[in-house]
């Protein structure tokens, strides 16, 4: 009998915590971009294109552009 109160409650506690979640998500909204993340984003829309015009692909080349490209 105790067993199954125990478990009652942490399904209560658990259910209180549930419903509260999405309250906070909606309250948090989207997020500002920053000055890095904006640069990021432009970087990887550089480096589509320098993928496709020099043929190029993997992970060493996409750090090595990705690199250069935060950089300037």
């Amino acid at each position: 009998m105790r067993k199954y109160l125990l478990v009652a409650a942490a399904c209560l506690a658990f259910g209180v915590v549930d419903l509260s979640m999405p309250v906070q998500a909606q309250d948090t909204g989207k997020k500002a971009m920053t000055p890095q993340r904006q640069k990021m984003k432009d970087c990887a829309g550089k480096w589509k294109e320098e993928k496709a015009q020099k043929n190029v692909s993997g992970r060493a080349a996409y750090r090595d552009f990705m690199k250069g490209c935060l950089k300037s």
